[in-house]
């Protein structure tokens, strides 16, 4: 028999600090996780629906499928195992918030736990208020996998955004060398033989120059 989870003592965490971007595999891991609550949330009301009815599994299905809801939303909202807690104000407002996803949470798995435990008929009004606030729950959940989605593509867009502007800097500093070794070939000719070391160097600054420009340009492709 899966032994059930219970809450910490709830608690709001510190609004993120959105100075650190988390990187595309971890908003991954995010979506599948917030993904996955959603359908948690239902198998625990169907289970416990088909406990009631005398199906002799679904109580200990039922049970092992509220200690994973209730361990992915400790994950979620805290962190843990590699994974950051709300990593930006839209999705700790989404948990903690108007939304009130963390309270719908707590309140379903509260009562899920309730239903689980109680013999025979006892958790039978119980019951019908889980199956009750399954599907609210289930549509707080799809906005919240939502907005993990939509912070992850503002996030790749932030970093594609930062990549070209590497990318353009690169290309002016390229810009600005070529321009400064044709310069330097030029004066090295002026000089005649004292200057041959010096366009040697020159000629191979342009090379490098050109090189740095091919790169920067496949890059952006």
């Amino acid at each position: 028999m899966a032994q059930m989870l219970a809450f910490r003592p709830a608690a709001v965490p510190p609004a993120p600090n959105t100075g650190g971007e988390v990187s595309a595999d971890t908003w991954s891991s995010l979506i599948n996780l917030a993904g996955r609550q959603r359908m948690l949330s239902q198998r625990i009301a169907l289970m416990a629906l088909l406990a009631d009815r005398g199906d002799r599994t679904a109580r200990d299905a039922a049970r092992d499928a509220l200690q994973q809801f209730t361990s992915a939303h400790e994950r979620l909202t805290t962190g843990g195992d590699g994974l950051p807690a709300p990593p930006a104000a839209a999705l700790h407002e989404a948990f903690f918030g108007s939304a009130g996803v963390d309270a719908a949470v707590r309140r379903f798995a509260t009562l899920a736990r309730e239903v689980l435990a109680a013999d025979g008929g006892q958790g039978r009004a119980a019951l019908t208020t889980l199956i009750e606030m399954a599907t609210p729950l289930l549509g707080q959940l799809n906005q919240l996998t939502q907005a993990y989605e939509s912070q992850a593509r503002a996030a790749a867009q932030r970093a594609q955004q930062h990549q070209e502007g590497l990318i353009r800097s690169i290309e002016r500093v390229a810009s600005e060398a070529r321009i400064v070794a044709m310069n330097a070939r030029i004066a090295a000719a002026r000089a005649g033989e004292g200057g041959r070391e010096f366009g040697v160097v020159a000629a191979r600054l342009v090379e490098v120059s050109a090189q740095i420009e091919s790169l920067t340009h496949a890059a952006m492709r």
